[in-house]
């Protein structure tokens, strides 16, 4: 028979005392995290609008676009933005070709960069974002000048957005799936163009199509000249005046189209591969000389048009035909409107950056061929000399012959006419470039 074995009066005590510590002991640790959890409360709603307020995957619309206009320094705001980015995200952006869209990895470095920027500081320049058309509500936070926490995050949020607003949404845009769907077909159709121009121009010794119809068969299928988006699929005349496709119903705006050929090769010169050379105006979709693609923005004399010189011109002409009649051009008020626009698009603006960017493909080709120091020397500042007046006398040719056409003789004739010439031909007479 087994003896019940009853506990010592000591054992009991001390597990009674045991039992009571560790009974403390819990209201002591709940009473802690109560306090805690109540702590988190408080503090909250002070941190709450910080993380909704940073971006997330889906606030990137088009992330292609976004690495080439990182890639793009003729922008002070992506020129700034893309120093500030980390190692591994430089290397994304010396990388990309352009045309394919970032993996998901790329895409997350870049989320993790901009986050850290948006809530690093102020992104706001006022010569940053000079160009950029800013919303009332960003400048009105702009104006609070919000130094951290959720404020400062907003601010930048909307900065970002005011900069790329096709690339990165707002804090209230929702893009649509069926939108999206749309653009990443008409982004495909802009790479098979790329490739059917590319394998064009190997079989033609480097000439381009006369139109984009030219390359249908034989490199294209003509249904990828029809944009998803385009209501009128394709037909002539939606575009701009003597753009549309003679052959084939076209979306598309072929920018070097045999009447715009000379002066997108002075545009060429002047700012080089990021020249549209294919524009979807229902997405604002661009294909550059480069092979890029990339979206249109409010930074306008950058991705928002890329008509300089004559062209511009010819678009002023257009509008005061549209808005007073031709007869009006003839007038004394109509030619000096004509002549106000000609010296401030093409004389004021166009042949300053055109001289510009030729001394520099003229000083690079001669130190390309005769060695970088040859500039310095003697026998190199007389091939300059020699080089220069060869070239002007192309650009004096050309842009006589462009602005008659455009002008007409009647107006060059005029006074106003001649004065346009005088000028155009005192910026042309300088012995020589600048060498800056």
């Amino acid at each position: 028979m087994l003896k019940t074995i009853r506990p010592s009066r000591p054992i009991v005590a001390q597990t009674f005392s045991l039992r009571h510590r560790l009974h403390k002991l819990t209201v002591c640790a709940t009473t802690l995290l109560t306090i805690l959890f109540m702590a988190m409360a408080i503090q909250l709603p002070l941190h709450a609008g910080t993380p909704q307020h940073l971006l997330d995957a889906d606030a990137i619309k088009d992330p292609g676009s976004f690495v080439v206009k990182l890639q793009d320094t003729r922008a002070p705001v992506s020129e700034w933005i893309a120093s500030q980015l980390s190692e591994d995200m430089q290397w994304v952006l010396l990388g990309y070709n352009g045309t394919s869209t970032p993996s998901a990895q790329q895409q997350e470095v870049l989320l993790s960069d901009l986050n850290q920027l948006l809530q690093g500081g102020s992104l706001y320049d006022a010569q940053r974002f000079a160009t950029v058309e800013l919303s009332e509500q960003t400048q009105t936070l702009i104006a609070e000048n919000p130094q951290s926490g959720e404020a400062l995050v907003r601010l930048n949020r909307c900065l970002l957005a005011d900069a790329y607003p096709h690339e990165l949404a707002s804090l209230s845009a929702q893009q649509s799936s069926e939108t999206s769907k749309a653009i990443e077909v008409c982004r495909d159709n802009l790479r098979q163009l790329k490739r059917a121009r590319d394998d064009y121009r190997a079989a033609n010794a480097d000439a381009d199509p006369q139109w984009l119809s030219d390359l249908s068969p034989q490199y294209l299928d003509e249904k990828v000249l029809l944009c998803p988006a385009d209501p009128t699929v394709g037909v002539p005349g939606v575009l701009t005046e003597n753009a549309s496709d003679p052959t084939l119903p076209c979306s598309y705006l072929y920018e070097i189209r045999s009447s715009e050929k000379d002066g997108q090769h002075m545009l060429w010169t002047q700012e080089g591969n990021m020249v549209p050379i294919v524009r979807c105006e229902h997405h604002r979709l661009n294909l550059s000389l480069g092979g890029k693609l990339y979206r249109n923005g409010p930074q306008r004399d950058i991705y928002e048009s890329n008509k300089m010189g004559i062209s511009a011109l010819a678009d002023v002409m257009h509008g005061l035909r549209k808005q007073h009649g031709d007869a009006f051009l003839k007038t004394q008020a109509g030619r000096e409107r004509l002549k106000q626009a000609t010296q401030e698009i093409v004389l004021e603006k166009f042949v300053p950056k055109l001289l510009s960017a030729l001394e520099k493909e003229i000083t690079s080709q001669i130190e390309a061929q005769l060695g970088k120091d040859i500039l310095k020397t003697p026998m190199g500042m007389n091939i300059l000399k020699e080089a220069i007046p060869q070239v002007k006398t192309q650009i004096r040719e050309q842009l006589l012959s462009q602005l008659q056409a455009q002008l007409g003789a009647e107006f060059l004739k005029s006074e106003e006419g001649q004065d346009i010439l005088q000028q155009l031909s005192v910026l042309l007479s300088a012995d020589v470039l600048s060498l800056n």
